[in-house]
Formats: structure tokens, sequence, C-alpha cells
């Protein structure tokens, strides 16, 4: 398969199917298939770093609903080096792909351009042996960490990759709830690093989260209002979910906030998508976690099935991704 640089990858965004009644959401599933005739699987990298609201630049401990293990595996903190983790996760995507290419490398734990972007540097060195069986690099930081040096080193991989992601947590477009979650970044921050990522060609992800404490009803739909603003090229749903050894389990165990349902959830991820422009991946409609870390919301229907709730109820409504705004730029009727 020939190599295209990362500006030829965000325009890619655009070659799967175009939503419509039938098929209500661009998915990445059906995108890759579209792109490379077959699905990738992540394979989870970890450098073992950590985030400035972790280590005492802007707090401690991270955001309330953040484990441990950075969102990540852990598998650093572990011992475990690069090479070993990759060719654990290869083993698995070969299940999947036996030949050609089979995963997406994923660097997903902490914010994977801070402190420094030494660990980083020498990882992009080391995995240039696997960019055969992985064509998508992604990487996962918070918008305030990425700096113009980042943008530079990560864009840089576009010789060696098919695709580079670069993955943005926004989780809200509300700053107070930021600084409730605990997160202490910025709505601002989240559009600057957007910037700065199309400015080099990179495909841009966005994290959005439904449910976080102190959000408006209308948060989610914020969120992908700032997402069209910032023009991502991909988005993340993920409802709020307690993780043990989390701020979120000793507020959820003591009463002091309240889960989504799943209708609730279904209803507001298929409001958001109406909005969201039908050339948007969507990497994600749902979340799920271990069962070991898993606190709560207890009785949630299987991730395939709210899945597949959200795209049945688009289709009830005769509604797609992108269908209000494809209505508001049609011509008024004489």
């Amino acid at each position: 398969m020939g190599l295209v640089s990362a500006s030829s990858s965000a325009s890619s965004a655009h070659e799967g199917a175009r939503p419509d009644a039938d098929r209500p959401v661009r998915t990445l599933g059906r995108e890759l298939i579209a792109r490379y005739g077959r699905r990738l699987r992540r394979v989870m990298m970890d450098l073992g770093l950590t985030c400035p609201n972790r280590d005492g630049e802007k707090g401690y401990g991270g955001c309330i609903y953040c484990d441990l293990s950075g969102s990540g595996t852990g598998a650093a903190k572990a011992g475990r080096a690069l090479e070993p983790q990759w060719q654990e996760g290869l083993t698995r995507a070969r299940k999947v792909n036996p030949t050609g290419p089979a995963a997406i490398l994923y660097f997903q734990s902490y914010s994977n351009t801070y402190p420094d972007l030494e660990p980083l540097a020498a990882a992009f060195q080391q995995m240039q042996a696997w960019t055969a069986e992985a064509p998508i690099l992604a990487i996962g930081t918070r918008p305030d960490c990425f700096s113009e040096e980042a943008a530079d080193l990560i864009a840089a991989q576009a010789s060696s990759f098919a695709e580079v992601w670069i993955e943005f947590g926004l989780e809200t477009a509300d700053d107070a709830v930021q600084q409730r979650i605990g997160r202490h970044d910025t709505l601002a921050n989240f559009h600057t690093a957007c910037q700065r990522a199309g400015e080099r060609g990179l495909t841009r992800i966005a994290h959005c989260i439904a449910g976080l404490p102190g959000e408006k009803p209308d948060g989610l739909l914020r969120q992908v209002e700032e997402c069209r603003r910032a023009g991502v090229e991909g988005i993340k749903f993920h409802q709020l979910m307690v993780l043990r050894k989390t701020k979120l389990a000793h507020e959820w165990l003591n009463g002091e906030i309240e889960l989504l349902e799943p209708e609730q959830y279904i209803a507001m991820v298929a409001d958001a998508l109406q909005q969201l422009p039908s050339e948007v991946v969507v990497h994600r409609l749902v979340a799920e976690a271990p069962p070991e870390e898993y606190l709560a919301p207890q009785g949630w229907p299987s991730r395939a099935k709210v899945h597949s709730e959200i795209e049945n109820e688009l289709r009830r409504r005769g509604s797609w991704q992108g269908c209000q705004l494809e209505a508001a730029r049609r011509p008024p009727r004489k």
C-alpha cells in the first residue's frame, strides 16, 4: 500500500458513504473498510507519562473520572517496554487481519506531549519498523499540552504513515465544568490546538463526554458546535462512567452525582449527531471499561446494543448525521 501524507489523510475522511436514513452515522469502522478494505485494530501504546493536572503544574490527582492508568493500559508503569507492547497488540490484531495492514498505533494514556517531547520522539524512532503493519498513527493529548514543537514533531511522521491522527480531549465546552472536574483546561486552548494541528494537515479527533457534573442539558450539543467551529475530522462520544480508584467514585458512592440513563444518553447523542457535519468520522458512539475497573452506571445494555440503539433512534426520527445542517443550508421554497 502506498503511503500518503497527513495532509491528504484529512481529506480522506470524505471517502466513506455519506450518512443517510439507512446508514445514519459515518462510523470509523465503515470508513476504514472504505479506505483499506478492512477494519484495523488499535494497539495501545503506553509511554508512562503524566498530565499537568496530576503533577502539580495545574493540579494534583488528574480529572475526577480518570484512574491511575491515565485512561490507558498502565503497561509502562508495569515495566513493559514499547516493543513487547507492540508485539502483544499486533498478535491480537493479526487474529482479525492475518496479512497486510492490521493495526492503528494508538498512544492513549495520559498526555503524550507532556511534560516534554523526548519520550515521544524516541518512540517515533523505534516504531519506524512497524509502519507496514500499522498504516495509522494516533496520538492523544490535552489541548494545553500541544505546542508548536509538539505539532511539528507529530506532523513529521506523515512520511512514514498513511494517516496521522491527533486526538484532543474537549470533554466539555464549559470552562466552569473544566474546573469542576479538575481538568483545568479551556475551550480557547482546544481551538488553538485544533488550528495548530490543522495548519500541519493532521487529522483532528475530539473526545466529548456527556453527563459531567455541572454540565447543562445542552452540553453535548455545545461540544458538537465547538467541534464544528474547530473543523475537526473525527469525534468520539463518551458517557460519563465511574471507575474504581477515581475521585468520581468517591462522589458517586457518597450520592453527590447523578448519572445518565441509557435512554437519556441515546437521545443526547442522536440530537448531537443531527448537528454534526456528515463528513466528520464518528470514532466512537459509546464507551466501555474493563469489568474489574467499572462501578457505574449499572444496568446499561452492552456497548454494541447502545451503538445500535443510537442508529435506530435516528432511523425512527427519519434523520441522520448532519441532516439538520443540510436542512438549514437548503434554499427556501418559492
